[in-house]
């Protein structure tokens, strides 16, 4: 899902002539090393806690000396909020699976499957979220905070643009 908000956001960014056209003014400390944490997500290795926790540390370490980026606060909460609900979930986002099932949806290496609600679900992925092109996702509320931190950056002019200025 993070793909079909980013792709959004990136249009949103195009019709208001906001960050995309400002990209360049965004100051954001070690770009180049934003995939590998998601890289490493999909890493198929026996310790997946440990797989996590290092994946986890370099996506934080990244946030944190970004910190002062717009929607970056945002991304960091609904991180953390997410690392909380893997490391409970032993390695693997849990996802409620009779709602799972319901929607149609297979969990990937990176999900176990809850078959009856526990108190971690409360952070996993039990929100369904649906794309008006017809893609359908478990989201959990820590994914939330990540998409609004996205947006919020996406949507958001540099201070230092000669061109800032309200909707």
């Amino acid at each position: 899902m993070i793909l079909d908000v980013f792709i959004v956001s990136l249009l949103l960014s195009l019709i208001f002539k906001k960050r995309l056209y400002h990209l360049h003014e965004t100051k954001i400390r070690l770009v180049y090393l934003f995939p590998l944490p998601f890289i490493l997500q999909f890493l198929q290795v026996e310790n997946r806690v440990l797989m996590m926790i290092a994946s986890y540390s370099i996506l934080f370490f990244l946030l944190v000396i970004n910190w002062k980026v717009e929607g970056f606060k945002y991304i960091f909460f609904g991180s953390a909020l997410n690392f909380v609900a893997i490391m409970l979930g032993g390695g693997r986002m849990p996802v409620y699976g009779p709602l799972a099932a319901a929607m149609g949806l297979t969990p990937s290496i990176k999900h176990t499957l809850l078959e009856r609600f526990n108190v971690i679900l409360l952070i996993g992925d039990i929100i369904p979220a649906y794309t008006p092109w017809c893609r359908k996702f478990l989201i959990s509320i820590g994914d939330v905070f990540v998409y609004i931190g996205l947006v919020v950056f996406m949507l958001t002019k540099s201070e230092s643009s000669p061109f800032k200025r309200a909707f």
